[in-house]
């Protein structure tokens, strides 16, 4: 877990919350793999020579792939207490991620809604993934459900 060493709890969220994800690279294998696995080759992120012919001017990163890294490190903020990604919300791209950038993300606890009672309950997350240069990349939204701890045995 990202510099977590236990779960994070649904008891232990808070609307207006920050949630520690590291950055990352978006380094030319990752895209490449991206592009592989999901036969995504458009040239304007695989073919250096074509992207230097468009707007960007060089390769850029899959936006869906940016959203699925950010995703996927939801396991190391939650842990073992992370039951399941319920939803996606808006998500909205402001600018490009270039191929070979490091990543930061802002995470941040808009809701969370559990019955009392309930053994797990609904978080509610905004992301801003921020490009090298520190500009808003990519902004959205999802849902997972996450469990509460159990009660100490007596």
């Amino acid at each position: 877990m990202h510099g977590r060493t236990r779960p994070l709890w649904l008891g232990e969220i808070r609307p207006g919350m920050r949630l520690a994800l590291p950055a990352f690279d978006c380094s030319a294998e990752l895209v490449a793999g991206y592009a592989e696995l999901l036969d995504a080759r458009h040239p304007v992120h695989v073919d250096a020579e074509y992207a230097k012919t468009t707007r960007y001017g060089r390769l850029i990163a899959h936006g869906p792939l940016v959203i699925a890294k950010v995703l996927a490190m939801l396991g190391g903020v939650f842990g073992e207490a992370l039951q399941v990604l319920l939803g996606v919300g808006a998500w909205r791209f402001y600018g490009p991620v270039f191929v070979g950038d490091r990543v930061a993300v802002e995470c941040t606890v808009l809701d969370v809604d559990a019955a009392k009672g309930a053994s797990a309950g609904s978080v509610e997350i905004e992301f801003r993934v921020l490009a090298a240069d520190g500009s808003l990349a990519q902004r959205g939204t999802a849902s997972v459900l996450i469990s509460r701890a159990a009660a100490a045995s007596a």
